[in-house]
């Protein structure tokens, strides 16, 4: 019972708690949360009929200690109590009790600078090749570790709202450095070479130092922007080639780094914990956050409240909300766990996290358009926000590079588009298939018609059974049975096996008329959208099925002009990036969307060129761009018209057969 899996299945994985075997600590920002906090520990607990003792708990502390570390609002140093155990230690009187002592003070290595250089001589006894040999020398380095441990530096806790300051040294045994923000340390490094690294050039000795200190760290560092401190100017425009330099490239390149140079005379801190002196860091001066190619930004509640409070505007405003003076346009709302600055129910993005978050958005969704962008990030606001994301979009190269754009461009005249009207979603869904994209690969996309949630399924091969076999185990294994499917009268879908498979489970087929995309506009416009992401995103092509799965999740999670929301938040009712609840009148937008396409439908209807089809018309039948050669005909007649319907098609017989096709293919003679 006193492991932590068993308590976390008690407790589940709230962000103010942490176990260690039996010890629970619950942390808060104020007493006011800190309540709620422990209500919610407490029900918990008592749901599982656990006990706690109650001469152990402490509560509602500033300060408490925790695993041998004090906890407070400034920070954290070693327990009072077990610095004062180790300074009752006597001197070691073999290897083991040696060892044992080592890994006492390797407990508190963080705090400790110089540790490595402190411990050497000791650590010389703990070699096999060594015999153990106590000498006035040794007891010397054993007395000065334990008043190194009693002058420990106070850590103060990582802020992940502004940047990490690393400055790294080496020497010709040692390397060591520090982690700052502002005139806080975070944390103190130091170890011994080894022989080979020894024998490495100075350059490497500086670059190792950095690349040490990463590792270390880089569950603290990794995701967050990190300036390196160096007093090598090499080390900023290195130039070795050697396999072992290129390897910690790649590794830096995981990190979000800067490099800048300090002199040798400022750079004591790092210094101090290579060499054998101590002397606190000289910060150097704070700068604006640097914009980094593929940085990706926490949504991250304490992050924008630390930013908001920040701002003078938005701190302006908190005041006078805390002052209890009300204003229709602001207040302070529960969101991202923390209480923010909402405008008229958005989140306040504060000027410093603007750019930060809008290249995520662009990013994480793989590069958007700008409206649907912008909606997509209708959680947040700021003053300018639209003109913001916008400039952003128009600007990136990316886009620039990859998308097409043919889409607004009008060929020939459209006829008015038929509308479905469900009340349920599922009801209906589209398919169709693209391909081949690598190879004999084909991606078959499933997308229902109310919500637009789709899949997008990888399949070797066109084939009937192939695809009813995809879209079997992938569509009608996870959501309700259809009652309509709509397709492009491609022989995948009008094979037997597919067809087999609708008549089994009672699905209505419903193809539509022959070479007539935009009748499954619904399937072309995603598909442009998969090749647009595909494209954008060139490092994945190698990758297929992992492509398809980011883009087909973007998709979901992007804004959608129609629908006036994104899929993922009227299928479940939230945002899948913030989590922020979505409430959608699904009746009214059903209604809304419905008058919305037939307005578009009239809109259309006045570019059109008035004429109306009757039997016995003689027309000529367009002939697609891909079925003929740039010398053959574009169009193919006279036909005469043998029937006219209501949904925009037209029956003509071609002298063969007739043949139903769309009245966009068609022009009068």
């Amino acid at each position: 019972m006193s492991t932590s899996p068993v308590w976390k299945g008690f407790l589940g994985d709230p962000d103010f708690v942490i176990v260690y075997l039996d010890d629970i600590l619950v942390f808060s920002q104020n007493p006011v949360e800190h309540l709620e906090h422990l209500r919610i520990v407490f029900d918990r607990l008592r749901q599982y009929d656990v006990t706690l003792n109650g001469k152990k708990c402490h509560i509602l502390r500033d300060q408490v200690d925790y695993l041998g570390f004090t906890l407070t609002p400034e920070g954290i140093q070693p327990q009072k109590k077990k610095i004062e155990a180790i300074q009752q230690i006597a001197e070691p009187r073999n290897t083991r009790e040696l060892r044992r002592f080592l890994g006492m003070i390797s407990y508190y290595r963080d705090m400790v600078p110089n540790k490595s250089t402190l411990t050497a001589r000791l650590n010389r006894l703990t070699s096999k090749n060594c015999p153990f040999t106590w000498t006035p020398e040794d007891s010397a380095a054993f007395n000065s570790i334990k008043t190194a441990l009693s002058q420990s530096v106070w850590l103060a806790f990582p802020d992940y709202s502004r940047r990490f300051h690393v400055f790294a040294d080496a020497s010709g045994h040692q390397i060591g450095g520090a982690i700052v923000q502002g005139k806080r340390i975070i944390a103190c490094f130091s170890r011994s070479m080894t022989e080979t690294q020894r024998k490495y050039s100075t350059m490497e000795w500086e670059l190792l130092s950095v690349i040490e200190i990463l590792k270390e760290y880089r569950t603290m560092l990794l995701g967050f922007p990190v300036v390196i401190h160096t007093d090598h100017k090499n080390l900023l425009y290195p130039r070795e080639t050697s396999l072992r330099v290129k390897r910690w490239k790649l590794l830096l390149e995981e990190y979000r780094l800067e490099l800048q140079y300090i002199a040798g005379s400022q750079n004591v801190g790092a210094d101090a914990f290579s060499r054998l002196r101590y002397n606190f860091v000289k910060q150097a001066s704070e700068e604006e956050l640097c914009a980094v190619e593929e940085e990706e930004v926490a949504i991250d509640g304490p992050v924008v409240k630390n930013h908001q409070l920040e701002d003078d505007t938005c701190k302006t405003i908190i005041q006078h909300l805390e002052s209890k003076q009300a204003d229709p346009d602001y207040a302070l709302r529960p969101a991202l766990g923390v209480v923010l600055l909402h405008h008229h129910k958005r989140i306040v993005v504060p000027e410093s996290l603007r750019q930060d978050l809008v290249e995520m958005y662009h990013s994480y969704l793989l590069h958007p358009g700008a409206d649907k962008q912008y909606h997509t990030m209708s959680t947040f606001w700021w003053p300018g926000m639209e003109k913001d994301v916008t400039d952003f979009v128009k600007a990136c190269h990316d886009c620039k590079r990859a998308k097409l754009h043919g889409g607004k461009q009008k060929y020939g005249h459209l006829p008015p588009i038929p509308v479905a009207n469900t009340d349920r979603p599922f009801d209906v869904v589209h398919v169709d298939l693209l391909g081949p994209i690598v190879g004999d690969f084909y991606c078959l996309t499933a997308i229902e018609q109310q919500f637009r949630w789709l899949e997008v399924i990888v399949q070797r091969g066109k084939g009937s059974a192939a695809t009813a076999i995809s879209f079997e185990r992938v569509w009608l294994c996870r959501y309700p049975r259809p009652k309509q499917v709509v397709h492009d009268r491609g022989p995948e879908f009008t094979g037997d096996e597919f067809q087999a498979l609708l008549k089994s489970m009672a699905i209505k087929d419903k193809p539509i008329t022959a070479k007539n995309p935009q009748s499954n506009a619904i399937c072309e416009r995603v598909h442009l959208e998969l090749m647009n992401i595909l494209r954008v995103r060139p490092d994945l092509q190698d990758q297929l099925e992992t492509a398809l799965d980011y883009a087909a999740y973007a998709i979901r999670a992007s804004y959608h002009t129609v629908l006036r929301a994104s899929p993922a938040q009227l299928l479940f009712g939230e945002d899948m990036l913030t989590r922020q609840l979505h409430f959608a009148n699904w009746n009214y937008l059903s209604k809304q969307r419905f008058m919305a396409i037939l307005q578009d439908n009239e809109r259309e209807n006045l570019k059109r060129v008035q004429h109306f089809y009757r039997v016995g018309d003689n027309v000529m039948l367009r002939v697609p761009a891909r079925e003929r050669k740039k010398t053959d005909p574009v169009s193919k007649g006279p036909f005469v018209v043998k029937a006219v319907h209501d949904n925009g098609t037209v029956m003509i017989d071609t002298g063969a057969a007739e043949y139903l096709t769309n009245i966009r293919r068609i022009f009068p003679c």
